[in-house]
């Protein structure tokens, strides 16, 4: 009996050494390239739940398809020594039969498409399925002793219509690569020497390009066995019933599932509505504009491109015109059913469409949506703190030391924050909050420690230099943070960056590294009680029950909002605080209940905003228009103004008590400064004693940069569901130089409007705020001034000045921000800023300088717009790590995106004389 082992045929041993350095090199960039610096991100976004189900599975899918392609191809070669016959299993089935398509479905899932829609993910369902499924006949089936059963059928049949499908595509490139192949050659001397680098390279290329047409091949085959053994099994009518059953499914699931709605969201909102009919019917169909816009905003995340012309460019090279505009059409017929339906301007037309009718920034409203596009990608190193990011779970709160030092009727409070990086990126922390109207912010630190001693002091600056330096030390990824006035009480804090886990910059320490901020300011008790900051809006902190925090230094319970409401302090009767200002002095008088009056024989203006968002509102609206019937109509005049989004001047409705908002239809955006412009339109010539706007949080990003508004009576804006989280400065400039304010009920701003308590004469008030009048006086009201009161007293000195502040009046503006550097403090036009280097502060008197030094632009991140899947253009010089990233990421993703420039350099030279 002969036992020697018969020699395998030259075409085996062939395709075992393209297997092998196919695998070998593939797992190479896998787990030396994409698992570093991509893989782990992913892996640990997924277990904060910030990563879809449908990329982790491709993930792990990239890392275990070759992984076990690899055993198996061990498998085979070793059943093959030891039976001394050729296996069940071959190479070229392992490869193009398993390894192929489901390599296939994960790389194009997670490098090439982001979010899914319904079309697209039956696809990758199917070809999963279609995959299983041909594996299970493989093994069970394509043997002697094996059954082939219906749902081989089915499943084959499947897979042969998406491989034929992807091999027809793969097919209009075939010319290029032959003619860039060809051009090859010719550098063959030249390329020797590389050899052996490019031939692994070569041989992934090769495999990537060959997959389709050795899927196509190989599931053919099966197919017609699979069929062939059902027709004889069962019957042939039956096996052609079956195929003919799947296909229709398939094709007409998938062409169901093709309906793009955004063209029908563009006709409905292509003219504007003329009447509130027109309103009313556009708001019917308010889903389907909301699906279409969404459909459109996320088209570069959900479809292929839409201008990629780049076949059109390879056969016009080497061939001609008329023959590229050819394939390039026929091309973009064959890719249409999974191709966006419109042009590149529709992203930006759905953003604007989308505010303009639902009164909110599409990125906003649908930030579920949008956050699924934006985090479906194998790229995890977006870092600033954008809407996208609003409650992202990136940076944990670690520690939380709150310490309060009582000055008798006010006190001084720090709270000081130790933060802890979760991702693998640098990460921005950003807090909206709010304080009492009275309180002044009087300090800001960052540290890498907790040692007082080295940390980084704050400076007082413009408002607009600050963000402006704040800006560019971000984008160059250096540590800074600011802290703002965006309203009457509130407040921004951003600090930058928060740095990466396991990263220590700090090694003698031997701890990870974290960031440490620490904040003070000053604030009167208010019902037996000293306020903490109330939180309007958190993006990419966290905390949990496991977060330690500190009262005075001692260690309490854990809770779930960042700061309690207030901290209790003793029950000692206010008394009246002084301090000494150069004009003269500002006194804090303490008001009893019975200092508060409504008022009587006034005329007021009632502005109701009539856009979409205050559909929402209904009741909140409701309830201040019935209390202000029953408890101001009647001893004062008021005039209801209704504004419009489409409308150059508001509405009057001169008997308010008559006035009913069920017959009101709420429509469109309008903007504050929108708002002013009608309604000194509409009541040109008539006078006020105070103008109320009744109003919601609106949208601050949706803000346009303005003029202020002029007004010579109290503006007061009431925001129903909360106060608005921030303002643009010409809308805080119009509030600030009228002697208005905002609010959050419609009883306060009435009794804020009336109270005049008097102090005698010599005496002006200038506030009623936070239980206190504020007098300005030439005389002093008690024996002494208390100069550690100075904070509070410079600003409401601020706030009083700023009514007189002229737009561009550089002077003013200086002078008003030389009081708040004198004081230390936080007001409308000086931030606080935290720099760490020299540079920095070079940078900062720079800008300190400039003419637009107090101009601060409305900013926040929008949808990012997804970048090719090679790593993105690097701004700044790269770091070490990021140079390996970069070349491994050519490596590993080159051949599938630059296959075509590829072939067109090659083709070039080869002209060439």
């Amino acid at each position: 009996m002969d036992t020697t082992i018969p020699k395998p045929p030259k075409k085996t041993i062939f395709f075992a050494v393209f297997f092998w350095l196919f695998n070998v090199g593939l797992l190479f960039i896998i787990l030396f390239g994409f698992l570093p610096f991509f893989g782990i991100p992913i892996f640990l976004d997924a277990l904060r739940g910030e990563v879809p189900i449908s990329i982790i599975l491709p993930t792990v899918g990239l890392i275990g398809v070759p992984t076990t392609s690899a055993v198996m191809g061990v498998q085979n070669q070793v059943k093959n020594i030891k039976a001394k016959q050729k296996v069940r299993l071959s190479l070229p089935e392992i490869f193009f039969g398993i390894e192929a398509p489901l390599l296939m479905i994960c790389t194009i899932r997670l490098f090439f498409i982001r979010d899914l829609t319904p079309a697209s993910g039956l696809i990758f369902a199917t070809a999963a399925i279609g995959s299983v499924t041909f594996i299970h006949w493989l093994l069970t089936a394509n043997t002697p002793q094996g059954k082939t059963h219906w749902v081989h059928l089915a499943g084959l049949t499947a897979m042969v219509m998406l491989t034929s499908y992807l091999s027809a595509i793969a097919l209009f490139f075939a010319p290029p690569i032959i003619q860039g192949s060809f051009a090859m050659l010719t550098f063959a001397v030249f390329l020797s020497i590389l050899s052996v680098i490019l031939f692994p390279i070569a041989t992934l290329f090769i495999g990537w390009v060959t997959m389709p047409f050795g899927m196509t091949y190989l599931f053919s085959k099966a197919w017609k066995k699979s069929f062939d053994s059902v027709a004889n099994q069962y019957s042939f009518n039956g096996a052609i019933a079956c195929v003919v059953l799947v296909a229709s499914l398939l094709i007409g699931s998938v062409t169901a599932l093709q309906y793009q709605p955004q063209g029908k969201a563009f006709r409905l909102l292509e003219t504007p509505p003329k009447t509130d009919s027109d309103r009313q019917a556009l708001l019917g169909q308010k889903e389907v504009i909301r699906k279409g816009l969404l459909n459109a905003y996320l088209s570069e995340y959900r479809y292929p491109s839409v201008e990629n012309q780049t076949l059109y460019h390879l056969y016009d090279y080497w061939t001609n015109e008329n023959l590229a505009n050819s394939v390039q059409s026929l091309y973009s017929w064959v890719i249409s059913p999974f191709a966006y339906r419109g042009d590149s301007g529709d992203t930006a037309k759905a953003e604007s469409l989308y505010s303009q009718f639902f009164d909110t920034p599409i990125i906003r409203g649908e930030q579920p949506a949008v956050q699924k596009a934006v985090l479906s990608t194998f790229d995890r190193t977006e870092a600033k703190a954008g809407l996208i990011d609003i409650n992202a779970e990136r940076v944990q709160l670690e520690e939380q030391h709150i310490t309060v030092q009582p000055q008798g009727d006010w006190a001084d409070i720090e709270i000081h924050e130790v933060y802890s990086n979760k991702t693998i990126d640098e990460t921005e922390v950003l807090y909206y909050f709010s304080l009492p109207e009275s309180a002044t912010i009087t300090g800001l630190w960052l540290g890498e420690t907790n040692d007082i001693s080295q940390r980084y002091e704050y400076l007082v600056a413009p408002r607009g230099a600050a963000q402006q330096v704040y800006s560019d030390q971000v984008r160059r990824v250096v540590d800074p943070a600011l802290l703002e006035q965006v309203g009457p009480r509130n407040y921004r804090l951003r600090a930058f960056p928060v740095p990466p886990v396991g990263q220590d910059r700090l090694p003698e320490d031997g701890q990870q590294d974290t960031m440490h901020l620490w904040l003070t300011y000053k604030v009167l008790k208010q019902d037996n009680s000293w306020p903490l900051p109330q939180l309007n809006e958190k993006r990419n902190i966290f905390w949990r029950n496991n977060t330690k925090r500190f009262l005075n230094g001692k260690r309490q319970n854990a809770f779930d909002s960042w700061l309690p409401e207030s901290i209790p302090a003793d029950n000692s009767p206010l008394t009246t605080q002084q301090a000494q200002l150069p004009s003269g002095y500002l006194i804090a008088q303490p008001l009893k209940a019975e200092d508060y009056q409504l008022p009587t024989q006034k005329k007021f203006a009632i502005i109701l905003d009539t856009s979409y968002s205050m559909s929402e509102r209904h009741q909140e609206i409701e309830q201040s228009m019935t209390w202000l019937k029953e408890k101001i109509a009647n001893n004062n005049d008021l005039d209801l103004y209704l504004t419009k989004s489409d409308a150059s001047t508001a509405s009057k409705i001169d008997t308010f008590e008559d006035y009913s908002l069920k017959e009101e239809t709420f429509f469109g955006w309008l903007q504050p400064h929108q708002i002013f412009e009608q309604f000194k339109a509409a009541s040109a010539g008539s006078r006020y004693d105070a103008m109320v706007v009744i109003t919601d949080g609106g949208s601050y990003e949706l803000t346009e940069d303005g003029n202020k508004v002029e007004f010579d009576t109290p503006l007061w804006l009431l925001h129903l569901g909360g106060l608005k989280s921030a303002y643009d400065d010409s809308t805080l400039e119009t509030i600030q130089s009228s002697g208005g304010n905002n609010a959050d009920s419609i009883q306060e701003v009435m009794q804020r409007i009336a109270t005049q308590p008097s102090l005698g004469e010599g005496s002006s008030l200038i506030n009623v705020v936070d239980g206190y009048g504020w007098f300005l006086s030439q005389t002093p009201k008690t024996q002494s001034s208390d100069q550690n009161f100075s904070s509070f007293a410079a600003r409401q000195w601020i706030t009083q000045v700023s009514e007189a502040v002229k737009p561009g009046e550089l002077k003013q503006l200086d002078a008003i921000h030389k009081i708040a550097k004198d004081n230390s403090i936080v007001t409308p036009y000086s931030s606080m800023i935290v720099l760490v280097n020299d540079v920095q502060k070079r940078e900062l008197k720079e800008a300190e300088q400039k003419s637009d030094r107090f101009e601060r632009e409305v900013e926040d991140q929008q949808l990012p717009t997804p970048q090719a899947q090679l790593p993105s253009p690097i701004t700044a010089v790269p770091e070490p790590n990021e140079f390996l990233l970069i070349l491994i990421g050519l490596i590993l993703l080159g051949p599938l995106y630059s296959t075509p420039n590829l072939i067109k350099g090659l083709t070039k030279e080869a002209k060439s004389p």
